[in-house]
């Protein structure tokens, strides 16, 4: 039996569940908050305030200063060389980068490399990470020659990609290189593992912009000499969207079971409400993203947990906060995240608590009131279409970096700061 397997037994011993959760809640909150308090501490020291127009202009000093002019073009042109794998659901990436223009991708998991064996961190581990970074660097620099390649985005941390990888790439080619990370504020740095840190940490400061979703960790960026710009999570259109099902599931939760997340649903169902639960860990195991989009249109109040691992209070934006409200199918109920508040308006086009208490009233008075439900559900999806979609998060990093021509209205904003 694996340590993994021995500890959910140990787990549902009476008062361990409990006790284990409390210790890797404080856990998880004291590391996030020594490391917020050292960056918050190293900005004050140095000055640093993150103001994207600033960004934007240093990302194109550095780009003018390797001799990259970037050739403007217009939606449907723009060349992108993809560093997507095609794992869990990180094919919804390519959709909308079909619409900015032709991709070529490079899925180092169709050539036979896995995660996995990347994590074992061993020496068979960083060779093949060094063979697989070396194959991406051929892939580009062969794509660059059938077409200009107008901008390289990568969706990996520095588990996958090598920061030699993209010093060759701005050094060997010269394109823009983007990162994006999704999960910054517990996954920003992890241990050495042949000759960098895990997470974002080592390879940002190579990028020419990295893409963050929590507004927090941009003076990490800064501080660490990178070039951050602040974008949440979108969602691929071409998949969620409404269905003509019934709305037969009162309240369903979508995701794995791990955390905080078990405790929060036993807690709704001794309360009755009438809580389904689908994913890896529950009852239902792991579900299609086509299930999912089913599962979000059948159900009158789709309920997320914005609570990053163990902790309820420390939240983190979700790919779901914009899947599910895109849908238009049952109200969006989930954590409250400043961040998230800067997307939606609370209340009119997605719904939000703070602690469960609030959460059990939210449930009931949505479930007793279908139609201002309907109305708020309707709402969201509105403004998921007109400003969240994936290709909106794409078009924005394209205008910054100069291939894609901003708006009539931007363009004088951007020469006055300059």
């Amino acid at each position: 039996m694996t340590p993994q397997e021995l500890l959910r037994l140990a787990r549902r011993i009476p008062g361990v569940d409990a006790a284990w959760s409390a210790f890797r809640r404080r856990q998880l909150l004291d590391a996030y908050r020594r490391r917020r308090e050292a960056y918050a501490a190293a900005a004050r020291e140095r000055g640093l305030v993150y103001r994207e127009d600033e960004v934007v202009a240093e990302a194109k000093r550095r780009l003018a200063a390797r001799g990259y002019t970037p050739r403007v073009r217009s939606v449907g042109e723009v060349h992108t060389f993809a560093f997507v794998p095609r794992i869990e659901w990180h094919a919804s990436l390519y959709p909308d980068l079909g619409e900015l223009g032709p991709v070529t991708e490079f899925d180092y998991a169709a050539l036979g490399f896995t995660w996995s064996e990347f994590w074992r961190q061993d020496r068979s581990a960083a060779r093949r990470r060094r063979e697989m970074n070396s194959l991406a660097l051929d892939a580009l620099k062969a794509a660059h020659r059938r077409q200009p390649v107008d901008w390289v985005f990568i969706y990996a941390s520095g588990l996958e990609v090598r920061r030699e990888l993209i010093e060759a790439i701005t050094a060997e080619v010269g394109v823009p290189v983007v990162s994006m990370c999704l999960d910054d504020k517990h996954c920003w740095s992890r241990p050495m593992f042949d000759g960098q840190r895990l997470g974002q940490i080592d390879i940002v400061p190579t990028c020419d912009l990295s893409w963050t979703t929590a507004r927090v960790a941009c003076e990490w960026h800064l501080a660490e000499g990178a070039r951050p710009i602040y974008l949440p999570e979108g969602f691929d259109a071409s998949t969620f969207g409404p269905l003509e099902v019934p709305r037969d599931i009162p309240v369903s939760f979508v995701g794995a079971d791990y955390g905080f997340r078990r405790a929060v649903a036993r807690d709704l169902r001794r309360c009755g409400i009438p809580l389904q639960t689908f994913g890896r860990g529950w009852d239902s195991g792991p579900v299609t993203v086509r299930r999912q989009v089913e599962i979000f249109n059948r159900s009158q109040i789709n309920l997320g947990m914005g609570g990053i691992g163990y902790s309820e209070e420390l939240t983190n934006l979700k790919g779901r906060d914009f899947e599910i409200p895109a849908t238009g199918g049952g109200v969006y109920l989930t954590s409250f995240n400043a961040d998230l508040a800067q997307h939606f308006e609370i209340g009119r086009e997605i719904v939000c608590y703070r602690h469960r208490d609030e959460l059990v009233e939210l449930i009931r008075h949505h479930l007793s009131h279908p139609d201002e439900s309907r109305a708020i559900a309707c709402a969201g999806r509105e403004r998921c279409l007109r400003e969240h979609r994936w290709l909106h998060r794409y078009q924005r990093i394209c205008q910054a970096l100069g291939i894609v021509a901003l708006p009539t209205g931007l363009q004088h904003t951007e020469r006055a700061a300059a």
